[in-house]
């Protein structure tokens, strides 16, 4: 039995989407999903119990984490998600659990290790406004251009350079972390994914996968190859 932790939305509306989404792509690839309330003291526990970890979409991570002062545009950080989510990466990264990041799951996911990100596309990078990365309504219908690196992991696993996402987000990587680097990119240079340089697995991706898992085979892989490298690891 291979067990993956899921990081809770924490909003009530969206938790049985979340968990249904989330829940069937892991269960798919041979998983037990494991949804987890942020509770800091449970950190060690599930660190130890659990095979690996799936860090899913949300608010956005408070910038103090990565050095920056609070744009007008950036959203109301959660400060519960935010301690506790970093304090459980820095374990199970510690512990080479492996790890998948989806929209604020890649972002929290390159703060814990030392990156930086862009806290609004639109007034920051006003040359990717036109790329409409904040597209609610097409959270299931992926219609949003990104390019996968020749030479990267995710290249290998999706067997690509090029396909269509699903994206919802006004943040994004900036810097990538140092042993992390660039997988995928928007037409207009937004990072659309980061990886290990080391081949450890940790992965994360600013579109949201899980809601399209179920149609396209492509899309489940991440979810397959993070049970597959957590089975490996137990």
């Amino acid at each position: 039995m291979v067990l993956i932790g899921v990081v809770s939305t924490g909003d009530p509306l969206l938790r049985q989407i979340f968990r249904g989404d989330y829940g069937k792509a892991v269960r798919r690839a041979g998983g037990v999903p494991v949804f987890l309330t942020w509770n800091r003291k449970h950190v060690p526990f599930w660190e130890k119990h659990l095979n690996g970890f799936l860090f899913t979409g949300g608010g956005d991570p408070d910038p103090k984490y990565y050095g920056q002062a609070m744009l007008p545009q950036c959203g109301a950080p959660n400060v519960a998600r935010d301690e506790y989510e970093l304090a459980l990466l820095q374990r199970v990264i510690a512990a080479g659990k492996p790890v998948l990041g989806i929209c604020r799951g890649e972002q929290i996911l390159n703060v814990a290790m030392g990156g930086t990100l862009i806290q609004d596309i639109p007034s920051q990078h006003p040359e990717a406004a036109a790329e409409n990365h904040r597209d609610n309504d097409h959270r299931c219908t992926p219609d949003h251009p990104a390019r996968v690196l020749p030479g990267t992991y995710l290249h290998s696993l999706l067997g690509c350079e090029a396909l269509l996402t699903n994206s919802i987000h006004h943040q994004a990587v900036d810097a990538p972390a140092p042993g992390m680097r660039v997988c995928a990119l928007s037409p207009a240079g937004i990072v659309e994914g980061i990886e290990a340089v080391d081949g450890r697995f940790l992965l994360g991706l600013q579109w949201h996968p899980e809601a399209v898992a179920g149609k396209d085979e492509r899309m489940q892989r991440p979810f397959d190859a993070l049970v597959g490298a957590s089975r490996k690891g137990k």
